[in-house]
């Protein structure tokens, strides 16, 4: 029974913890907080707002180490982006989606310049339609002066179904968790897209922390990796006896990880029922694991349930089907050693023989 719970709590956790489990240091903290916020906020930004902020900070009397120091750029870039003339600069600042958009809107412009100087000679709009190929609807609204050839949603972000999930996911990341989870978990949530776009997500999460993220947390916390492996052996050996983690450890383990803090007392209380023979508090235990709702334990609470009364004189009585599995160990040992090659009666006759010579007992 105890391997068996072991092996579904087991199940349960490395679906919710990495291979390498980030806690909280429990020796120092980087003192260095303000630097580490800033320098994830500069990662967001683009050159040209990065320019913007170098006029603000200029204009604010601030030299040139404390301008780069602030803005986490390096002295050449500064010196490179100062020294070009305006023109260079907005060529610099355009993305290749900036490039085809202008392209795109100087195309359309001529065309609306061209069902303007139609109209100005005195063609009709069914006549300019039947000329340029235009739907009358478009020609009207070329002819209308305030017409603006720049699409309306040019320049704004649109909402993707990941987005209401992104703080979620962020959240999980931060603690930890399993990518395979945040997917199932969000999916919960209502979320309808691909299970490649939330990996995908999650990938550049963590390249754009990597540079931080094994070394501190935003809060400016120093933080420590203990192996995922190391913390299993928690559920069979009392803290004392696994040397490589501390108490202290432990505790941190507990409060940002609590899913295995009630996964460790359920194991546990378990355990010391049956050492203990405490058949009254069997009862509360069963409560106690049904409430948690987890589908690995409710699969053991399952099995205990179909055998309910075996387990509980397991737990009340001394007596157990050791001295039972030891017999039919011996009985498969004596049929190798003879390969197989007998019937069921000379198996017995060995058996039988052994037994009063007392050689295998």
């Amino acid at each position: 029974m105890l391997k068996n719970l072991t092996s579904y709590v087991t199940e349960y956790l490395k679906k919710r913890l990495k291979p390498q489990v980030s806690i909280q240091s429990v020796s120092q903290e980087i003192k260095e907080v303000e630097t580490i916020k800033q320098a994830n906020e500069n990662r967001k930004l683009t050159l040209k707002e990065k320019y913007e902020k170098i006029k603000q900070l200029s204009l604010e009397g601030r030299c040139k180490t404390e301008i780069c120091r602030s803005l986490n750029m390096d002295i050449r870039a500064y010196d490179k982006l100062i020294a070009m003339t305006p023109e260079e600069r907005e060529k610099l600042f355009q993305t290749k989606n900036m490039i085809i958009h202008e392209e795109k809107v100087k195309q359309k412009m001529e065309r609306i310049n061209e069902v303007r100087e139609l109209k100005r000679i005195g063609l009709s709009n069914i006549e300019i339609s039947r000329r340029t190929g235009l739907d009358r609807k478009t020609v009207r609204r070329y002819l209308d002066e305030n017409f603006n050839p720049v699409h309306a949603s040019y320049g704004k972000k649109r909402n993707g179904k990941l987005t209401p999930y992104i703080k979620t996911i962020d959240e999980y990341l931060e603690r930890g968790m399993m990518g395979s989870y945040i997917v199932e978990k969000i999916h919960e949530m209502g979320y309808d897209g691909s299970s490649s776009t939330v990996r995908h997500y999650m990938t550049d999460w963590k390249k754009r922390r990597k540079k931080y993220y094994d070394r501190s947390r935003e809060d400016g916390t120093k933080t420590e990796i203990i192996k995922r492996e190391n913390i299993f052996k928690l559920l069979y050996h009392p803290i004392e006896k696994v040397k490589i983690i501390s108490e202290k450890q432990f505790e941190m383990i507990c409060k940002e990880y609590p899913f295995f803090e009630k996964i460790y007392k359920i194991t546990w209380e378990f355990k010391d029922m049956l050492t203990n023979k405490n058949i009254e508090a069997f009862d509360k235990w069963i409560e106690r694991a049904k409430n948690l709702n987890i589908p690995e334990i409710n699969s053991f609470m399952n099995g205990v349930e179909r055998d309910m009364e075996a387990v509980r004189n397991a737990i009340k009585y001394e007596y157990s089907n050791g001295l039972v599995e030891g017999c039919i160990n011996k009985l498969k040992v004596i049929k190798r050693i003879m390969y197989g090659r007998c019937s069921f009666e000379t198996l017995k006759t060995k058996i039988l023989q052994l037994e009063k010579m007392r050689l295998f007992n």
